[in-house]
């Protein structure tokens, strides 16, 4: 199958399919988010080793130095000789901005009795009013409580049961629909639209008399401008030792000995600013879709086993246990080898190599 990348684009930024995947899992933000970059790049990998003459000249990890004098730690270089390293004449750099997760500015904490509420307010320009989530604790048991949640929007009221370190999230859709999780629900099916606006609530402590939750903002990649400017340098400075100029207009394509590739996931963190400073310094910018990525997931939970998964989702990993390449290949293989979509092209490419140059071939 080949994945309609329409379906993920959108004139806005919004928290993707792949966050309500890896939330699952249940996991600390940094190590469910490490595999996202981990699962990108080995992907990436997957790629490159479909081609001999690309993974000839590969380099996996190498710092490369630029016009500036500073090194450069990237995921892959191609070099005439990557033995010497010398004759650099290609790079590729893979980037994810994830969902940050931010305390509320005031009243991060709050802690109620049996009968006890608070509220959450959910908005965004875009809406017409803005939606009232009220949580009220109904009773607690042992290490357990039952709370209700109640919306402005529908008037809908819905009981959940749940144990320290549970936590709810409160959503509004593109549609500006209400919506909320259940504690270990699957949230691709639970929430089945692009989430807008998420908020979640965290059961910190549970005792006798009553219950301590948290409250967090769930926020889509408000770093990606960092990110963009730190590649773009990466890309200009390399350029600039190369082929002797800054700009990625200032070298014709068949005079440019030098071809940085940025592959990125969970685009729809990117907000336009950022896009368009990748698009103006960066020679390819290439996204794998969200899809993609969760089956990617899927493939190796169903491989290893959830418990055991992550450590097998690593670029070293990649190079030495030919069940993790048989992974990967059994994914490019299910989409068709159609991972990069190219955002100037709006096409799906394909690299390789010839005669010391990157190519970009178009599929």
């Amino acid at each position: 199958m080949i994945v309609d990348m329409q379906s993920e684009l959108r004139d806005f930024t919004y928290i993707t399919n792949l966050y309500k995947c890896i939330a699952n899992y249940n996991l600390m933000g940094h190590q469910i988010g490490r595999k996202v970059g981990d699962m990108l790049e080995i992907l990436t990998m997957g790629v490159i080793y479909q081609s001999a003459s690309l993974k000839a000249h590969l380099d996996t990890e190498g710092k490369l130095e630029g016009y500036t004098s500073a090194g450069h730690k990237v995921e892959f270089g191609f070099f005439a000789d990557p033995r010497k390293k010398t004759g650099l004449f290609g790079a590729i750099e893979c980037k994810c901005v994830g969902v940050e997760e931010t305390k509320f500015t005031s009243g991060h904490l709050k802690t109620l009795s049996p009968n006890g509420s608070f509220d959450v307010s959910l908005y965004g320009q875009w809406m017409e009013a803005s939606i009232s989530a009220t949580v009220r604790l109904i009773s607690v048991s042992d290490d357990q409580i039952t709370i209700e949640i109640k919306n402005s929007k529908d008037s809908r009221r819905q009981q959940l049961s749940l144990s320290t370190g549970d936590n709810v999230k409160l959503i509004v859709d593109e549609n500006g629909q209400f919506l909320n999780t259940t504690p270990h629900g699957n949230m691709l099916t639970e929430i089945p639209g692009i989430i807008r606006i998420c908020k979640t609530i965290k059961v910190d402590k549970i005792s006798a008399s009553g219950c301590t939750f948290s409250l967090w903002n769930c926020l889509t990649g408000p770093q990606t401008i960092e990110k963009a400017k730190q590649a773009s340098l990466v890309a200009m400075d390399l350029r600039k030792k190369i082929d002797g100029h800054w700009g990625r207009e200032d070298v014709s394509p068949e005079n440019k000995a030098m071809t940085f590739l940025h592959i990125l996931c969970e685009f729809s963190h990117w907000e336009e600013k950022s896009r368009n400073v990748i698009r103006t310094c960066i020679d390819h910018n290439f996204v794998v879709p969200d899809e993609i990525l969760i089956y990617a997931f899927q493939c190796f939970e169903n491989r290893f086993g959830t418990a055991d998964m992550l450590p097998h989702i690593s670029k070293k990993k990649f190079e030495t246990d030919s069940r993790v390449r048989s992974v990967i290949h059994d994914v490019l293989a299910h989409f068709e080898n159609h991972i990069f979509y190219d955002i100037e092209s709006g096409c799906y490419v394909t690299i390789d190599c010839t005669d010391h140059s990157m190519c970009v071939i178009p599929i």
